[in-house]
């Protein structure tokens, strides 16, 4: 399955009148990016309609990017004059492509954010067909487009709770449950090396479990993972008071190394020596190090 995300706003936009610190175009950045990562989870290819939150990009585009998609999706918050108002609601193609999964995640982003309001979807004509121009984009392309409005951050409550991360990311992970629901869609469960959210992972078995923040050794070389289980290359690291340097290829290096023009001696287990180091001569006179003397 694939399916096209839309960051609705761009920069610094639609500041609310009830909390300063709250952007719309700072929060679907960020819950458009979690629900990337949840569906790549359920094996979907996702598509963005922004390479960054600075850039912007046309409305029919945006909505066109989404060609050979089965759905787009572009996420919001809205706005009303009276601050109680807070249903989310889905702004569907008015062909009734994206009603049934609208709905759903209308209702979705209800349970989870508590909203007073019963969730909705409405549909908008315009001269040229839809009114709104990233879903007359999408239709264009035959691809069924809604626009997902989470809440109102005019409405006192509903921004404060989008103001936390935590909750994008339980909400994040709803919607996409949501969508796994509707199209029966199953999660794989990953094994050994997987290039994904800008790193490499090494994921144990199939138990869809990654290391993080540890050592891990594969075949005879090992391999250290940061807190979001990313490869680290190419870097110095420190592990219990010892200095390590991880490879271009991320392996633990071993012996004499040159980085960044300067000689390291690194000893069997890869830790940075400090201390003199004797390097003997072999019967041809290459010189060999401790415990690699072939």
């Amino acid at each position: 399955m694939r399916i096209c995300l839309d960051a609705g706003h761009y920069g610094k936009y639609n500041r609310s009148p009830v909390d300063g610190r709250y952007y719309e175009s700072d929060m679907v950045w960020k819950l458009h990016l979690l629900q990337k990562r949840f569906l790549e989870e359920y094996n979907v290819e996702v598509v963005l309609t922004r390479v960054t939150q600075e850039k912007d990009r046309g409305l029919y585009e945006r909505g066109a990017a989404s060609a050979g998609c089965d759905l787009f999706i572009s996420d919001h918050s809205n706005a009303a004059e009276q601050k109680t108002v807070d249903y989310p609601v889905s702004y569907c193609a008015i062909n009734g492509s994206a009603d049934g999964i609208g709905l759903a995640l209308a209702e979705c982003a209800e349970r989870v954010m508590g909203t007073r309001q019963k969730a909705r979807i409405e549909h908008r004509s315009g001269s040229h067909g839809d009114y709104y121009g990233v879903v007359r984009g999408a239709t264009a392309v035959g691809t069924p487009g809604l626009i997902l409005e989470h809440s109102f951050h005019t409405n006192p409550a509903a921004t404060a709770w989008l103001l936390n991360d935590r909750n994008l990311e339980e909400l994040a992970k709803a919607e996409v449950e949501t969508i796994a629901g509707f199209y029966g869609l199953k999660k794989s469960k990953r094994s050994g090396w997987v290039h994904e959210n800008g790193g490499e992972r090494f994921y144990l078995g199939d138990s869809g479990q990654y290391v993080a923040n540890d050592w891990y050794k594969d075949g005879d070389k090992w391999y250290w993972f940061d807190g979001n289980g990313h490869m680290a290359a190419d870097v110095w690291y420190q592990y219990k008071g010892s200095w390590y340097y991880l490879s271009q290829d991320g392996s633990m290096a071993k012996g004499l190394q040159a980085v960044d023009g300067k000689w390291y001696y690194l000893d069997q287990d890869g830790r940075m020596a400090t201390d003199p180091v004797l390097l003997v001569p072999d019967k041809d006179g290459a010189l060999q190090w401790p415990g690699m003397a072939g």
